[in-house]
């Protein structure tokens, strides 16, 4: 009798985790968020700053479902995304714009945040900050 293998990975529990890190994500990104906002008294840039990050959950999730869709095999018709050089090639471009995008996109909300900052900075006296 030969030995029964079984994968060290099983994709229906990295489908469900995924699932679950998509929903919990925005709402652990306020809690941190509005957490970090508190600690550093801004607590509505922290708040969207946690929104933000939080939203990355369902990012993931579209990407990995996005990315199973496209090397999946299919025994019927023989489709083996896997091997495909068009299947890698289209991942590296949409990984790669995905990540440039996302990291221009928070950049962009680092930067207000510091001009922000620098222009109450800017409003209050250094003997009057406790009025402001």
């Amino acid at each position: 009798m030969e030995p029964q293998l079984h994968e060290i990975v099983d994709l229906e529990r990295i489908d469900a985790f995924i699932f679950t890190l998509a929903v919990i994500a925005p709402f652990l990104g306020l809690l941190i968020g509005g957490l970090w906002g508190r600690k550093h008294g801004a607590v509505k840039a922290g708040l969207v700053r946690g929104l933000v990050l939080g939203h990355l959950g369902p990012v993931v999730l579209l990407l990995w479902r996005m990315y199973r869709h496209m090397v999946r095999y299919d025994p019927e018709t023989g489709y083996v995304g896997l091997h495909k050089m068009s299947v890698l090639l289209t991942n590296v471009v949409l990984f790669t714009l995905v990540g440039l995008l996302l990291g221009l996109a928070y950049g962009k909300l680092l930067a207000s945040g510091r001009r922000r900052g620098i222009n109450e900075a800017e409003k209050c006296p250094e003997n009057q900050e406790s009025q402001c």
